[in-house]
Order: C-alpha cells, then structure tokens, then sequence
C-alpha cells in the first residue's frame, strides 16, 4: 500500500477529547478553515442509532441520579467533571454534530467508519455499570474537578505524546490496548475504511476525526496512523486549532 500520493489531495487528522465540552466550536472552526470535500466520524451507524432511540431517556435517568447523589453531598452535580464526562458519552457527540452541520451546509459527504460491532458489545456490557448508582456515589465521593482541567490536561498528554519527540512513551501508553485483539480489528478497520474513503476521492481534502490516540504512533503498536502512514496524513489535535483562533 506503498507509493506517492497523487497531487491535488490531503488526508487530515483531528484528533479530539471525545467529551471536550467546547468539542463542537472548536471542530467548527476547524471545518470551516479546511473546507474539505468529505468528513468521516469515529461513529458506528449502532452508536447514532442507540443515542438517538435511547439517549434522551438516559440521560433524564442519569441526571435524576446524579441531582440524589449531588444533593446528599452538597453542592450541583456539575461540578464534578467525573460526572459531567458521563452526561456527554450518553449524547450525541459533538464530533458527529459539528461534521453533520458542516455537511449540510456543503453537501460534502459524511461517513460513519466505526464498528457497530464493538459499539454495541460497549454500550451492553460498560454503559450499565457506569451509570450505574454505585459507581455515580464513587464518583461523587471523589473531590469534584472541573471537566476543562481534565480536558486539558488530556490534551497536554497528546500534544506530548504526537508532536514532542517522547516516542519511548507510546508503546507504554498503548500497551494495555495493544494487548487486546479487539483493539488491533478495531485500528484496522477504521484505517480501511478512511483509506477506503480517500481513495474514493479524486481531489480535496478528507478530514477525519476522531479519539487522539488513535492518531499516536511509534513503529509497530499498529494504530490508526500507523496504518495509513503510507498516505502521508496530516495530524493535529483539535486544541491546537483553538489556540490559533
């Protein structure tokens, strides 16, 4: 899958803290500033279909538990970022949001390039338990964190990991997932199906967006990046285009 990449396209990276609570501005901004021909968004058609049958009802349930919890405590549950976090999983993201805006608006094509497959095992068998009141109590016991501290402190350890030269940190980093066959299907697949929509593409540009450390790389640790390397992609993080603003 070598070779040159034909003139007159571009693969771009966005890599974003999926719960970043000005995600949608931000990745505005960025849409509107590259205009590129076709967006994909680390979304399995399973993911939209579940928050859009089930979210609303979800998060009405989470918010009630969260206002009990909170309140034997004191203080708004919005205070803790931990729980603020969980809130924004249960909704439609704001990665797939801000690209269906701009598509509408351009008629560039969308796609949806995760596995419904690994969404659906997910939402099953970790969504329970992470709305669940023992784990909402755990988390409200903890010292509330403003969910833009934990937002950018993530984003500190990406900016470190893909742009300063720490390569020695990735494989320790990926190792837990790099040990798990699901994971290495899972970096395959969207890699196929981003190289699959760019190939599709006679000029323009691709800007696909996504979780940030699909986008680090280190030689062997076979992430999304690594994978499509061979087209000479463009990365960056989604803070990156906010500090420029």
């Amino acid at each position: 899958m070598g070779g040159t990449e034909p003139q007159g396209r571009e693969l771009i990276l966005v890599g974003t803290v999926h719960r970043d609570p000005e995600g949608f501005k931000k990745l505005a901004v960025v849409l509107a500033r590259e205009r590129p021909g076709a967006v994909a968004v680390e979304l399995s058609p399973y993911g939209l279909f579940f928050r859009c049958r089930e979210g609303r009802r979800l998060r009405r349930r989470l918010e009630r538990r969260l206002r009990r919890s909170a309140k034997a405590r004191g203080g708004a549950w919005q205070s803790w970022g931990q729980l603020h976090a969980i809130d924004l999983q249960l909704a439609l993201p704001f990665e797939y949001r801000a690209a269906l805006r701009y598509c509408r608006d351009t008629g560039a094509p969308l796609s949806l390039i995760d596995l419904s497959s690994w969404s659906r095992e997910a939402i099953q068998t970790k969504w329970p338990q992470m709305v669940s009141l023992e784990n909402l109590s755990l988390i409200s016991a903890e010292p509330p964190e403003a969910l833009c501290v934990v937002v950018r402190r993530d984003y500190e350890m990406a900016a470190r990991l893909l742009h300063e030269p720490a390569q020695s940190l990735v494989p320790a980093f990926l190792r837990s997932c790099t040990e798990d066959p699901a994971w290495e299907e899972r970096e395959a697949v969207l890699a196929a199906k981003v190289a699959e929509v760019f190939g599709e593409m006679q000029m323009g540009r691709l800007v696909y967006v996504g979780g940030w450390q699909h986008l680090v790389g280190s030689r062997g640790c076979g992430t999304l990046y690594e994978r499509l390397e061979h087209l000479t992609p463009r990365r960056v993080l989604l803070a990156d285009f906010a500090e420029r603003r």
